[in-house]
């Protein structure tokens, strides 16, 4: 059994760098139990042949409210986006 002693002398299993991220979501789990998942909220829509605005929750299916067209384009978000271009 491959391990380490520590500098107080107990013995310890020496983990590959590749698990210490897995062992983090693991401790984060149980402090996250008590938090409640984000209300979902509608995605505003654009017809793709009417262009009027519709709200489409998670579920519902993706189809325009006044002509039925089943073509929709996500609304540009208002938040500062950036990307690094290298």
């Amino acid at each position: 059994m491959s391990g380490f002693v520590s500098r107080t002398g107990t013995r310890g299993i020496l983990l590959a760098p590749v698990a210490w991220p897995v062992l983090r979501v693991f401790a984060d789990m149980d402090s996250q139990k008590d938090v409640q998942p984000p209300k979902q909220q509608p995605m505003i829509y654009i017809c793709g042949e009417c262009h009027t605005e519709n709200e489409i929750k998670a579920r519902d299916p993706i189809r325009c409210r006044e002509c039925g067209y089943r073509i929709m384009y996500k609304k540009r978000t208002k938040r500062l986006v950036v990307f690094d271009a290298r």
